[in-house]
């Protein structure tokens, strides 16, 4: 599909040509088998955690992009499994400005950026859920300072990701694989699902969108996305990247079998690891605990040895 660059400013290019490979419309040839192979790998591959879940209606283990991040330490994930869920202001920006992005592209930007942040405000508003009551009790300054934020975001993907037509990107499209009959189901939700399926070329890339920092767990969330992707299209996606609109630059990596694999063996790693948390949960001293980032989110910071020890790690190290 031909596109015509030439209103492109030059960081909308710069992400065309290198990010989309625009410039460059040959793609790997479409494998048949591919879906049927990694589906049997992957159920292969985590039967052994399955096997262990109860006997009992409702003992499915659910998997997601941030249950698997928060796998990597056992405090984080139980933590996590404990804590009722709640509505937080980056969360409600992040949302916000991902719905706005999502109408914009399908609008052809042809509406005015605060007109788009108003109706998506109202979309919100009225939408009876907790989402929609956080946001309907926020007002005045708090209110105008979250609408800012996330306009800020949707003005700055503006500027630096190239106008596609409609046909050509999506968002927030819904990704799932159900194994075992049901007992175990992963689901995600890239940002940006770029070009479409073709019965001979692998065109898609997908892409999640950033502010802030970089983290090694973007790479293991596009992998998963990635094998998400194949055994729900059938072909293999191109590409997957994350995109930091902060620094308008992003991180790829083009989609072979290795890339697939690591996302297998990573799904099966940590399903068995949150069977057993779930189900056979271990004693205190025993659970696996990495401090990180991740720590100032977790409820059991403040008790956490690995926390406190990074904590004071860091206090040594302060001038």
């Amino acid at each position: 599909m031909a596109f015509d660059t030439s209103g492109f400013t030059p960081a909308q290019l710069r992400a065309w040509q290198g990010l989309l490979a625009g410039d460059t419309p040959s793609r790997p040839a479409v494998d048949p088998d591919a879906r049927s192979r990694w589906l049997a790998f992957l159920t292969d591959r985590t039967a052994d955690a399955v096997a262990r879940l109860p006997a009992q209606p409702g003992a499915a283990l659910y998997l997601s992009k941030g249950k698997l991040d928060a796998l990597d330490c056992d405090g984080r994930f139980l933590d996590q499994q404990d804590s009722v869920f709640a509505w937080t202001t980056p969360m409600v920006v992040g949302d916000l400005a991902h719905r706005a992005i999502e109408l914009d592209l399908a609008g052809d930007r042809e509406q005015a950026p605060q007109e788009l942040m108003r109706a998506v405000w109202g979309d919100f508003a009225a939408r009876g859920n907790s989402a929609g009551e956080f946001v309907a009790s926020l007002g005045g300054v708090e209110a105008d300072d979250l609408r800012a934020r996330a306009l800020r975001r949707v003005l700055e993907f503006r500027e630096v990701f190239p106008l596609l037509p409609a046909a050509y990107v999506r968002s927030e499209v819904e990704m799932k694989a159900s194994l075992h009959g049901g007992s175990l189901v992963c689901n995600g939700r890239p940002d940006l699902v770029v070009g479409r399926t073709h019965p001979t070329e692998r065109r898609q890339i997908l892409i999640d969108l950033k502010t802030g920092g970089r983290s090694r767990h973007h790479r293991h969330d596009m992998r998963y996305y990635a094998l998400l992707a194949t055994l729900k299209y059938g072909v293999v996606p191109f590409r997957v990247a994350t995109f930091y609109l902060d620094e308008a630059d992003w991180e790829h990596e083009d989609v072979d079998d290795d890339v697939l694999e690591a996302a297998a063996r990573t799904i099966a790693e940590k399903a068995d690891r949150a069977v057993t948390l779930l189900h056979a949960t271990p004693p205190d001293e025993q659970l696996r605990l990495v401090a990180g980032p991740a720590c100032n989110w977790c409820g059991r910071q403040a008790t956490c040895p690995a926390a406190q020890e990074l904590a004071a790690t860091r206090a040594d190290e302060s001038p």
